[in-house]
């Protein structure tokens, strides 16, 4: 009996066994694999029938049903063989078409951050010859960000010690350290030069040149760069307090070669035509208002839905000389299906052999560069390939814009 029982389960668990090869295996299967992980529509009616669609090429064993709540623009895609056996899920993300002015332009950029941020740890002789450093001893990190000394906000290296030396014996620092506040005891020590002290290097502001990405007419909004300015000695992401985007010039061309990044050297000064103020720094980009003198130079364009992007040629709009944005050749040789904002989404080439001649591809300062192909703004240069500056990365306009729309 035992024997006839275990035979009998050898033969279902073979049974299962052979159905789940044949269901993971099939043509149905592999079919399926195939299927989108991300759709976008401008509307559910658009959206059910790219649905219909696709199942309808599988010979109706596959279901499709998007759920989530009616207000949001997110839905859930569930399919199912036979209409009961979930085998995937995607994410539909339902809106409006978006309408945006490419930039091109070179823009100076100028940011102060919210609080002051250490760059490294140091040591110092105190009063009595001592090397010390009291940031050191009491845990301060390079990364972290000091926003207050014993209550009071700092925001620049001239107010964090004026703090330091206003407050006699150990005082207390507000820090943010991988986006958490902590507070942390620091007891300063006087210097030979009779000062107070804690021994840590820190930064409050940076300037650079990079080129603006679009400009949303209906809320004003402008955008550059496609990634986030990071401290050079840190790699940490700056917390903007206050910024400004200014018209710059471009004055000359390093060009790029393999392992050598090339740049563009751009000059703007307080004289400059101010194009807006800055507001965030996000891995997609730095993001503000457009300033009353600032008009945009282009005619808004649709937004390309990521699905919508293709392997193929398209140009670019930058500024590497003093004739202004201006249209060169690229071919985008490979994009991902991303769900979710990140900065390299795609791959592209530079082939217009101006731009080639002139600065050897893609360089630094072009970072924010818009893509356009087929009428639409597809996305915009972020990264170069340090060995091979003829090709580089970009981010979906699409993603660029959720992130800060």
């Amino acid at each position: 009996m035992n024997n006839k029982k275990t035979v009998a389960i050898k033969a279902f668990a073979a049974l299962l066994a052979f159905l789940i090869l044949a269901l993971n295996y099939g043509g149905t299967m592999s079919a399926v694999r195939e299927l989108p992980d991300a759709y976008y529509a401008e509307s559910m009616a658009e959206l059910n029938a790219a649905l219909d669609m696709q199942t309808r090429s599988l010979d109706g064993v596959l279901a499709a049903s998007a759920s989530g709540d009616e207000t949001l623009s997110e839905k859930g895609i569930t399919y199912r063989l036979y209409g009961f056996i979930p085998v995937k899920t995607a994410t539909a993300h339902i809106g409006e078409r978006i309408y945006l002015n490419p930039g091109g332009q070179a823009v100076g950029i100028s940011i102060h951050t919210n609080g002051v941020l250490v760059v490294g740890i140091t040591t110092f002789d105190d009063i009595n010859g001592i090397k010390c450093s009291p940031a050191g001893e009491a845990g301060i990190l390079a990364g972290d960000v000091i926003l207050s000394v014993s209550g009071q906000g700092v925001s620049s290296s001239e107010e964090l010690g004026m703090e330091i030396n206003r407050c006699r014996g150990a005082v207390t620092l507000e820090i943010e350290r991988s986006g958490e506040r902590r507070s942390i005891t620091v007891l300063p020590r006087q210097a030979e030069d009779g000062s107070q002290r804690i021994g840590a290097w820190v930064r409050d502001s940076t300037i650079g040149v990079g080129t603006l990405s679009y400009f949303d007419a209906q809320n004003s909004l402008i955008a550059a760069l496609g990634h986030a300015i990071v401290d050079a000695d840190t790699g940490s992401l700056l917390v903007v307090r206050d910024g400004t985007l200014v018209n710059a010039d471009i004055v000359g061309v390093s060009r790029g070669i393999g392992g050598i990044p090339g740049e563009l050297h751009g000059v703007f000064d307080d004289d400059s035509v101010p194009i807006g103020t800055i507001v965030g720094n996000t891995e997609l980009g730095i993001y503000g208002y457009a300033s009353k003198e600032f008009y945009a130079i282009s005619e808004a364009l649709p937004v390309a839905f990521p699905d919508e992007v293709c392997i193929g040629d398209a140009y670019i709009l930058t500024t590497v000389d003093d004739c202004g944005v201006q249209p060169f050749a690229c071919r985008i040789v490979s994009s991902l299906m991303q769900d979710e904002p990140a900065p390299k989404g795609l791959v592209i080439e530079i082939t217009d052999s101006r731009l080639l001649e002139l600065t050897g591809g893609i360089v630094q300062g072009m970072s924010g560069s818009p893509i356009i192909q087929n009428g639409r703004l597809v996305g915009v240069i972020t990264h170069v390939f340090v060995n091979d500056p003829t090709k580089g990365y970009g981010a979906y306009a699409y993603w660029m814009y959720k992130t800060f729309g």
